[in-house]
């Protein structure tokens, strides 16, 4: 196993320029790199340490996907670009990236780095973009700064973490966001006015939910297939449309807790069967 050292005066690291390069363990990228081309690294199986330059802004699509031995990384607040499925690697167990007022982390940047148990997120990211977790099914616990402002399609899909805390900055939580995650609580922020159909479907451990009171949207089936869940708990006073069948399956469902002077709107948008769980505050 060699020791790849990118050397000074190097501008941008070629697409696929080492792809599938089994040879490699240790990465050290030069101060003057600026990019790493699509698939640069892609499928360096042995690679497990990545030292990273001072210049470094961009890394592209699919460049160190498969490269399974990475275990951590740190990315510093000179990159600004991840691309899509960039690190779905194996055995990525930590993520950290340095705070950064300028950053955007593409769609599926980590889907299926299946030991991923820890994943900080950058003050600065304003959305979490579509599948950026999807299939870490060991991901347990996750730091949302408060400057995201949406959570994409299947974001956390599968994910192992029982608590996530959403910051007062969330605006809007797409669809299927976090489907099929072990949640086993949330608190949906003042912040949110909109959730996406099946949102938080199939999260068979999820026992309690609390949606705050500036939601005006939620989609069909947003809580769908959920068999624990116990209570709900809806403060807006201002809900205007409760999508079909955002409760089916949820056969332990007990209580939906609503404002008294929003009564009458929940029992007109919630179906006929739901109406005798409600019960005002």
């Amino acid at each position: 196993m060699t020791k790849l050292v990118i050397r000074e005066g190097t501008k941008k690291i070629d697409a696929h320029q080492y792809k599938g390069d089994l040879d490699i363990s240790e990465l050290i990228i030069a101060d003057t790199v600026e990019e790493i081309g699509v698939g640069a690294f892609s499928g360096c199986a042995n690679l497990k340490i990545i030292t990273q330059g001072t210049s470094l802004h961009t890394i592209g699509w699919d460049a160190f996907t498969r490269c399974d031995s990475l275990k951590s990384l740190y990315l510093s607040d000179s990159v600004k670009r991840v691309g899509s499925e960039a690190f779905s690697c194996s055995g990525l167990t930590y993520v950290e990236f340095e705070d950064n007022d300028d950053i955007s982390i593409y769609n599926c940047a980590f889907a299926f780095c299946r030991r991923l148990a820890c994943a900080i997120l950058p003050y600065g990211l304003k959305h979490i973009c579509g599948g950026t977790f999807l299939g870490c099914t060991k991901l347990e616990d996750v730091f949302i700064p408060g400057t995201v402002k949406s959570i994409g399609m299947k974001a956390f899909s599968e994910v192992a973490a029982k608590q996530i805390e959403l910051p007062d900055s969330v605006e809007v939580i797409y669809s299927n966001a976090f489907e099929m995650s072990k949640l086993t609580s949330i608190v949906v922020p003042n912040s949110v006015f909109e959730i996406h159909h099946s949102a938080f479907a199939q999260c068979s451990d999820l026992r309690s939910v609390e949606v705050g009171d500036s939601v005006v949207y939620i989609g069909k089936m947003a809580f769908a297939e959920c068999p624990s869940l116990n209570e709900v708990t809806f403060r807006s006073t201002i809900i205007g449309s409760i999508g079909t069948y955002v409760f089916k399956g949820c056969k332990g469902l007990k209580r939906i807790n609503v404002p008294a002077c929003a009564m009458d709107q929940y029992k007109r948008l919630l179906p006929k069967h739901l109406r005798k769980k409600l019960v005002e505050f």
